[in-house]
């Protein structure tokens, strides 16, 4: 799994040469420790409301605890936030049409956010092949979230 991430880490890195990927992989191997990842989705570019915090963000479950990790990277900047999966109260999947400004058109996005109390964490999709591991994310979330009798 690290190395999907890792491939999908550099991806994403193009559009920021500031950042590097071995900063951004030794801070979420800290962040992890031993713990296994299940799934994991990374935005491109940061959700709206948190753009002073940072670059992009990558959301990553873990299998033993099904912990979620909410870590925000920017150039000299990486915080997490990690909350258990059973707290998450209300998961919200939209999958829509946006207006892009700068190419004038609608364009289909996918959107999964998961709240807690009065955090939100948001997995977004605005390319076709970002939807498997928003749709992973959701899917291992509401399994453990709302386990099928």
């Amino acid at each position: 799994m690290e190395a999907q991430l890792i491939s999908r880490l550099k991806e994403v890195l193009k559009d920021y040469k500031d950042i590097s990927l071995d900063y951004v992989v030794e801070q979420v191997r800290d962040t992890l420790k031993k713990r296994t990842m299940k799934v994991f989705h990374v935005n491109k570019h940061i959700p709206n409301g948190y753009e002073d915090q940072g670059a992009f963000n990558l959301i990553i479950v873990t299998t033993a605890g099904h912990t979620l990790f909410d870590c925000v990277i920017g150039e000299e900047y990486f915080r997490y936030d990690a909350v258990n999966v059973k707290e998450i109260e209300k998961v919200q999947v939209i999958d829509g049409m946006w207006e892009n400004k700068e190419s004038k058109k609608s364009e289909p996005f996918l959107s999964l956010r998961l709240s807690s109390g009065d955090e939100s964490h948001i997995a977004l999709a605005l390319e076709d092949h970002e939807r498997p591991s928003l749709k992973n994310l959701a899917e291992v979330v509401l399994s453990v979230r709302n386990p099928e009798p």
